[in-house]
């Protein structure tokens, strides 16, 4: 990075590091609680009950056809919904915030001051959020992993970090989405709204497509059933919708900053 943009992504850094605190925070108690009460729901059997109860095609839906086993049971209660949605929505509210908010704010006027280009303003902008994605990953991952091991839970560190790393993917996606939504001159509102809904019409594509014969062939073009349809917890790094993710995650980012350099900024 040259010195201008060095100074646009620590500024970028600094205003957002209450909120990635507060989003790691919550995000790695989350993970240290599902972990810790592994023990006393093995012991109890209440998991093998609660999977009895539900219809099969509930249970695959919501990632809990497996919750008797500690891989299962952190697929359902962690990474097949509440992972990935929490990280989806810190993604895109970050990616609004950082680029949308502070144009409608007026708050980059300064920097767009500086000897940089805009497309770039915005760019290290994008990276400054994906580096907070890529920290929250990091602590989730790190304590997952140290759960696993201090429980003794029947799952690999390489499929702890390999659903890690996927999650953390799709959540960079959803920012991107939200940042070229932006680009495009539409403000922080509908970046909001048009990311939130891929994120949510990605996971309804994902877990509920599936129960219907009709349906069942739209959930390949869910980004979720990229990152997460080949349960990289057990089978490792799905390498090909990886690929997608990283390809479509490039051309919405690329979409947005060359559209934010043939518009005008807005101002307060």
């Amino acid at each position: 990075m040259s010195s201008p943009s060095s100074e646009i992504f620590r500024r970028g850094v600094q205003i957002q590091k209450r909120t990635l605190i507060a989003w790691s925070a919550a995000l790695v108690l989350l993970a240290l609680s599902v972990a810790g009460a592994w023990p006393s729901m093995e012991k109890s059997g209440a998991l093998e009950d609660f999977a009895s109860g539900v219809s099969p095609e509930v249970a695959t839906a919501f990632g809990i056809d497996q919750i008797s086993s500690a891989s299962g049971y952190l697929k359902g209660n962690l990474y097949a919904v509440l992972l990935p949605l929490l990280l989806g929505l810190m993604a895109v509210t970050a990616t609004a915030a950082l680029t949308g908010g502070d144009e409608e704010a007026g708050r980059l006027e300064l920097l767009l001051a500086l000897p940089v280009a805009r497309r770039t303003v915005f760019l290290v902008r994008f990276l400054c959020v994906a580096f907070g994605l890529a920290v929250t990953s990091l602590l989730v991952w790190l304590s997952v992993y140290g759960s696993v091991v201090a429980f003794d839970m029947d799952v690999s560190g390489g499929g702890v970090a390999a659903v890690t790393l996927t999650v953390g993917l799709l959540a960079v996606l959803h920012a991107g989405v939200a940042y070229a939504v932006v680009g495009f001159g539409f403000g922080r509102g509908p970046a909001l709204g048009v990311a939130a809904g891929v994120l949510v019409v990605g996971y309804l594509l994902h877990a509920i497509a599936p129960m219907s014969d009709a349906l069942e062939p739209l959930s390949n073009i869910s980004p979720w059933e990229w990152a997460l349809g080949s349960d990289p917890l057990v089978n490792g790094v799905p390498w090909g919708g990886l690929a997608l993710l990283l390809v479509l995650s490039v051309l919405v980012v690329a979409a947005g900053t060359h559209a934010v350099g043939r518009r005008d900024v807005r101002n307060a």
